[in-house]
């Protein structure tokens, strides 16, 4: 499997983790509003990079990673 693609998925997962750790030490609205749609924008590139990663195994005949 393309290791460059799990590093992403990795990255990405490191930094969502980072924000949600983070978004208790925002005190501000506009702070904390702009700490959730960071975290969101985190989650949906986690999420997507999985998507990745199930794609490449089930190309690569790994019928288990099928997606239902």
């Amino acid at each position: 499997m393309n290791s460059i693609v799990v590093t992403k998925f990795l990255e990405a997962h490191d930094r969502y983790l980072a924000l949600d750790s983070a978004r208790t030490s925002c005190t501000r609205p506009a702070e904390r509003e702009q700490m959730h749609i960071e975290i969101l924008k985190a989650y949906l590139e986690v999420q997507y990079r999985a998507k990745m990663i199930a794609g490449l195994q089930y190309a690569e005949g790994m019928d288990f990673a099928h997606m239902h």
